[in-house]
C-alpha cells in the first residue's frame, strides 16, 4: 500500500477500504502485544522495587549506585516501547484516513481518476460514455503515466484512448492537450494507417501485450470496431 500511496497511485475507495481494515488489525493486535510487554516490564519493575524495600527492612545497606542505574534503564526501555505505540497509533490514523480522492471503480495516479471498463464499444462511443461520466477517454502525456495504465490494464485487450485522426496524418487528443507537447510512444511500425480497412485506421488505443509487466505502446485501429476503453478525469 505504501509503495502506492508514494508512486501516487491510490485505489478504488473499496480496495482503500479493504486495506485500512487489513491494517487496522495488524496495528490493534501489535498495539496489544506492547502494551503486554509495557505492563510486564512494569509488574517486574514493581516486583524489584517491593523486593528492595524488604531487604532494606532488614538491612539498612545504603543502595548500590548499580541499581539506580538499572532503574534508568529500565524506564528508557518503557519509554521506547511507549514511543513505538504512539507512531504505530499515529500510523494507523494515517492508514485508515487515506481515501481516494476517486468515485468507486476509479483508480487515482497523480492528479487524475482513471475508469477502464470491461464492456467493449466502438471509439465514438466510448467517448461518449466516457463524457457521460463527466470524463473523457484518457489522454496519454508521458512515458510514466504509460507504465502506470500497463499496470492496471487486462493483457489480452487493447484499449481506446483519446487519440484521433481527423485529419490525415494530423492527430490529436480529445482534451484540446496539443499532441506535439506529448511524447509519441507508438508500437514498432505504427501508425501504419491500413488501407486494406474501408475505415481505415484513425483512432489510438493502448497495444494488447502477452507478458506481464510490458508497456503497452499506442496503435493505430478502425473507429468502428469493439474495444474496451479507458476514461480519465482531472482531480482539480
Amino acid at each position: 500500500m505504501w509503495r502506492e500511496i508514494l508512486t501516487g497511485w491510490i485505489p478504488s475507495t473499496t480496495k482503500a477500504s479493504k486495506v485500512a481494515c487489513v491494517m487496522f488489525t495488524v496495528l490493534l493486535l501489535f498495539s496489544f502485544l506492547v502494551i503486554g510487554i509495557v505492563t510486564g516490564l512494569n509488574f517486574k519493575k514493581h516486583s524489584q522495587e517491593d523486593q528492595t524495600r524488604g531487604l532494606l527492612s532488614d538491612d539498612v545497606t545504603p543502595i548500590p549506585f548499580q541499581y539506580k542505574g538499572d532503574k534508568g534503564r529500565q524506564n528508557r526501555k518503557m519509554y521506547i516501547l511507549y514511543g513505538i505505540l504512539v507512531l504505530y497509533v499515529f500510523i494507523l490514523t494515517l492508514a485508515v484516513g487515506i481515501k481516494s480522492p476517486c468515485q468507486e471503480n476509479w483508480v487515482f495516479y497523480k492528479d487524475s481518476c482513471y475508469f477502464h471498463s470491461a464492456s467493449k464499444k466502438n471509439w465514438q462511443n466510448a467517448e461518449k460514455n466516457c463524457v457521460e461520466k463527466g470524463s473523457h477517454l484518457v489522454v496519454v502525456n508521458n512515458l510514466a503515466e504509460l507504465d502506470f495504465l500497463s499496470s492496471i490494464l487486462k493483457l489480452s485487450d487493447s484499449y481506446w484512448m483519446g487519440l484521433v485522426e481527423k485529419e490525415e496524418g494530423k492527430w490529436t487528443w480529445v482534451d484540446g492537450t496539443d499532441f506535439k507537447s506529448t511524447e509519441p510512444l507508438w508500437d514498432i511500425g505504427q501508425p501504419d494507417d491500413w488501407d486494406f480497412r474501408v475505415n481505415g485506421e484513425d483512432c489510438g488505443q493502448l497495444h494488447a501485450r502477452v507478458t506481464v509487466g510490458s508497456r503497452r505502446l499506442w496503435n493505430d485501429a478502425d473507429c468502428t470496431l469493439s474495444y474496451p476503453y479507458i476514461c480519465e478525469v482531472k482531480n482539480i
